[in-house]
This record gives C-alpha cells, sequence and structure tokens, in this order.
C-alpha cells in the first residue's frame, strides 16, 4: 500500500518543491538579473554621453579657460561704479554714429538697491525714425547693462522726431 502512494506523493512533493523554487528562487533570481540589465543600460548610457562630451570638447583645460572667460565677463558686466561720465560719453558716440542730434543730457540721482545701484539718465535728442531705432539699438546692445524706462516721441520739423529717452544704468551693489 505505501508503494501505491509512493508515486503519487512523490510527484505532489516535486510539484510543490518545484513551485517553491519558482516563487522564491527563480523569479527572484530574474528579477534582480533585469534590473542588473536595466541599470547596466542605464551606465551604459552614462558612459556614451560622457564620450560624447569628451569627443566634444576633447582639450578639456581650453573649455574650462572659456568658461572661465565667460564668468569674467559676466562678473565684469556690472562696473563697481555708475560711471555715468563713460555712459554720457557712450550716448554722444552711439548718437554720432548713428546720425542722432543730442539736444541735452540729464542723469539723475543715484539710487542705491540691495544687489546694485541704479540711475537715471535721461537724453533729449532729435533722429529721423531709424537713426532712433539704431541708436536706442546701439545703447542697449552696449558693453554695460542698461535698459530702456521710459520713450517719448513726438515730431519736430518733417521726417525728423523730438525725442526724450530714458535709460537706467546699474553698477554694482557698493
Amino acid at each position: 500500500m505505501q508503494e501505491k502512494f509512493f508515486l503519487p506523493t512523490t510527484l505532489v512533493v516535486c510539484i510543490i518543491l518545484f513551485i517553491g523554487w519558482q516563487q522564491f528562487f527563480y523569479e527572484t533570481t530574474q528579477r534582480e538579473i533585469l534590473n542588473a540589465e536595466l541599470e547596466a543600460r542605464r551606465l551604459r548610457e552614462v558612459e556614451r554621453e560622457i564620450s560624447e562630451l569628451k569627443a566634444r570638447h576633447e582639450n578639456l583645460s581650453a573649455f574650462i579657460a572659456a568658461k572661465e572667460l565667460e564668468l569674467d565677463a559676466a562678473r565684469n558686466f556690472l562696473p563697481t561704479t555708475l560711471e555715468e561720465d563713460k555712459f554720457i560719453d557712450e550716448l554722444y558716440r552711439a548718437a554720432e554714429s548713428c546720425r542722432a542730434q543730442i539736444v541735452s543730457v540729464q542723469a539723475g540721482e543715484a539710487i542705491a538697491a540691495e544687489n546694485a545701484q541704479e540711475q537715471f539718465v535721461t537724453v533729449n535728442l532729435e533722429a529721423d525714425y531709424i537713426s532712433l531705432l539704431n541708436f536706442i539699438r546701439e545703447i542697449l546692445d552696449g558693453e554695460r547693462l542698461t535698459s530702456l524706462e521710459n520713450f517719448y516721441a513726438g515730431s519736430s520739423e518733417g521726417r525728423i522726431l523730438s525725442c526724450e529717452v530714458t535709460f537706467k544704468i546699474f553698477a554694482a551693489a557698493p
């Protein structure tokens, strides 16, 4: 009678062992293998990106030197003082190159803010439309940080406009 139940019992035990092995060992091992493959794929992608960066910037010292020059330019973007006289000289040079006639220039009082100093400079000038636009563009694209704060244009005679333009110039905080 024991021989009669031996084969089915053995089969049931083998099936239970197989299911247990599959649940606790095989599937967890497969998940670990899949995670390892995903991590390896991610690391290969990172390695490929690093290789591309190295190929793009073969000489990293030249790249670093270029970035340091950019950083120095950014640091020097705001002068240490307002230097309104230099800005006024820049206004006259821009007016001369753009064929605009400056009638008057008035510099306001310096305003100290948290991160920077500010000053308004008002320019009265006479120019045609294109010269006026070129003048404003040249000042705003100049070497120092400048913003256009106020603008008024009225007709004078013919194609000449009588304009009042107020710029705000900036300097580093004291």
